[in-house]
């Protein structure tokens, strides 16, 4: 088995428009007013927690009535439970408002997906990372997907990972592996569970990772296919 892991926001697609737009409608809703555009696209490539902690800071503000740490730690997990239902909710009537696929990601991915298991990989909750992928018309191109939430750990811990490969029979001692992103995260992953490393440079970093350094580097989308060619020969 030749087991490819693929990131999905910065990777496959921008989404940071859509993600962006949906914090301030749901600002709106708690009655706060909207941050600017600008400050919400930083927050939104940072796990969804703390998307809400930054882009909902107001919120989490303890109250004077707070008697102890155990009432404010419920009270702060009541907050994130709010406001991860009213995200989530309002980012999935929104998903491809302008959130679009990178130039030739979708020929890319039926390339590989010709001779390779893809499998998704994300922090991004996994119900949303599926209806995107459906929304966007990639679905059938992956075996699995592993969001954010599918398990006890998200990136950079390799676990989502690992779980995935043996839902999938992966064989470490017969089978290669690869990962491919655009974050320090991505990397780190995949060097933890073993795979060799693509760096995407149209992603939402500016420069590759320092550390771990990846083992290849993508210009375009159309690059990986070839890649994984070589990689896996």
């Amino acid at each position: 088995m030749k087991l490819v892991f693929i990131d999905l926001d910065g990777t496959l697609e921008d989404s940071r428009d859509d993600m962006a737009h949906s914090v301030n409608r749901v600002r709106n809703s708690f009655q706060l007013p909207p941050h600017s555009h600008d400050f919400n696209r930083q927050n939104v490539n940072r796990g969804m927690e703390q998307l809400y902690r930054s882009c909902f800071a107001e919120l989490f503000s303890s109250d004077a009535h707070v008697q102890s740490a155990l009432e404010d730690a419920s009270q702060d997990a009541d907050t994130l439970m709010r406001i991860q239902r009213a995200y989530e909710q309002d980012y999935a009537r929104h998903i491809i408002d302008s959130t679009r696929l990178y130039t030739g990601m979708d020929a890319a991915l039926r390339r590989i997906a010709q001779h390779h298991t893809l499998v998704c990989f994300t922090n991004k909750p996994e119900a949303l990372s599926r209806l995107l992928l459906e929304k966007l018309a990639i679905g059938d191109c992956f075996s699995d997907v592993m969001g954010g939430d599918s398990c006890s750990e998200s990136k950079p811990s390799a676990l989502p990972m690992r779980i995935a490969a043996e839902r999938l029979r992966f064989d470490s001692k017969r089978d290669s592996a690869c990962m491919i992103g655009d974050t320090v995260g991505d990397m780190r992953a995949g060097r933890s569970f073993g795979a060799t490393t693509i760096w995407c440079a149209w992603g939402y970093l500016d420069a590759p990772p320092g550390e771990p350094k990846p083992d290849w580097q993508a210009t375009q989308p159309a690059d990986i296919p070839d890649l994984l060619n070589r990689i896996f020969q």
